[in-house]
């Protein structure tokens, strides 16, 4: 009998726990997979809870880490009503060529996404 009690006790509580705690899920992506020097990357995620639905007025903080590890802080966004969130990054003028790492963290979870920055590209200057 008191092995029954407890069994069913255990149920109601992760029956509680699974419909009052809120398990965030964060997603990042950027607007175009590769960029050159001076363009401005647009960042976008979701802030969501176990069920999908948005978790509104909650601060993201995004952090850019470049391709030699130099990491570029100071970037927030606030989630919507829908728990949607935006920021831009302009690509500095002497940016270096390569995979930089876009991160965004809010509720005590993070995501990350990859793209590639600023073309090497070759510049010929010929005189005649």
């Amino acid at each position: 009998m008191i092995l029954e009690f407890m069994a069913l006790l255990l149920i109601l509580i992760l029956w509680l726990i699974a419909k009052y705690v809120i398990i965030p899920s964060i997603s990042v992506t950027t607007d175009k997979g590769s960029y050159d020097r001076s363009e401005t990357v647009t960042i976008e995620g979701v802030l969501a809870d176990q069920g999908g639905t948005g978790i509104p007025s909650k601060t993201v903080v995004i952090a850019i880490e470049d391709p030699s590890g130099q990491v570029y802080p100071g970037l927030t966004a606030v989630t919507d009503s829908n728990g949607n969130y935006t920021a831009t990054w302009e690509i500095p003028d002497d940016a270096d060529g390569g995979n930089y790492t876009v991160s965004a963290t809010a509720l005590g979870i993070s995501a990350s996404k990859t793209f590639r920055g600023v073309s090497q590209r070759i510049v010929a200057i010929l005189t005649v």
